[in-house]
């Protein structure tokens, strides 16, 4: 008679997350990405000149089966802004956003996984 008091269950639900196909845990991490992108967009500082906002170039992609949040066209210069420069400093706002965020974003991947594996 077999012992049946629950990790027999959750033993097969872990073997069965083993078995992620790919295209799922990638559209789990894009809409990740995508919420993160949309907490991370209130967060980022407003540029004082009149050049194009850091805000404004937020935005996810995926390439080669990888999933990219990235600046398009300053790139360059959200470094200075998040680790700060000599005259300048840090600003830290995709950190906190991700750690503040943390449990959410997982939470997003891992209900997206599920519900994915259940069909």
């Amino acid at each position: 008679m077999a012992n049946r008091n629950g990790f027999e269950d959750a033993m097969k639900k872990l073997g069965k997350l083993s078995n992620v196909n790919e295209l799922i845990a990638i559209d789990a991490l894009e809409e990740a990405a995508n919420f993160f992108v949309n907490m991370l967009r209130p967060a980022i500082p407003r540029s004082v000149s009149n050049r194009q906002h850091l805000q404004n170039s937020l935005s996810v992609r995926v390439e080669n089966n990888i999933v990219i949040v990235y600046f398009e066209d300053e790139s360059f210069y959200w470094r200075f802004v998040e680790h700060g420069t000599s005259k300048q400093r840090a600003q830290n706002f995709v950190r906190g956003t991700y750690e503040q965020n943390q449990a959410k974003i997982e939470e997003i991947m891992l209900r997206k996984i599920i519900k994915k594996m259940e069909v």
